[in-house]
């Protein structure tokens, strides 16, 4: 019996035990949001005058001179506009021996007063900038080129002269030798 009551009393204690409330939660910390990107807006603009001169120019690189000369002309029917006159001498830029014509063209709208001008002018500036040093090199190179073709003429002649003379030398007499004294 006395057994029996340790053992009872041994398992009451040992059921306390199972009888404790568990331990109060460790808190986890909220989780953090991830933060949700701005929507993304797009805007899609309209084509300005200006995209629409430099697709212009952009499409004249692939052209030929025939082709060039057919945009010249259609060129020559639209109202005269800074943006055709952008355009005509763009198409003179590329035209052999119109360089100097197409700065013309961008000093008119350089030089143009009214408000349309406006958004053309700082690409007008730019062109007439880089058009007026190409036309710089083209002018140095073409005289660069008549001093060879006249240096190269100078030599023949030189050579012609220097032929002349050994079929002269080559007709005189041997001359007599200094010994026969």
């Amino acid at each position: 019996m006395k057994r029996c009551l340790l053992l009872l009393a041994a398992g009451l204690l040992s059921a306390c035990q199972l009888f404790h409330p568990p331990p109060p939660p460790v808190p986890v910390p909220p989780p953090t949001p991830t933060p949700t990107p701005p929507p993304v807006i797009v805007i899609e603009e309209a084509p300005s005058a200006l995209d629409e001169v430099l697709a212009y120019a952009a499409r004249l690189r692939g052209l030929a001179n025939g082709e060039l000369t057919r945009e010249l002309n259609a060129l020559a029917t639209e109202p005269a506009s800074p943006a055709t006159t952008l355009k005509r001498a763009m198409v003179l830029s590329r035209t052999h021996g119109e360089l100097a014509r197409a700065i013309g063209q961008l000093d008119l709208v350089i030089k143009a007063a009214d408000l349309d001008a406006e958004p053309y002018k700082s690409l007008a500036l730019v062109l007439q900038a880089q058009w007026t040093e190409r036309r710089k090199l083209e002018d140095q190179a073409d005289k660069l080129t008549q001093q060879l073709k006249d240096e190269q003429r100078r030599a023949d002649e030189a050579s012609a002269k220097l032929e002349a003379l050994k079929k002269i030398e080559n007709t005189l007499p041997a001359r007599p030798s200094a010994s026969g004294k």
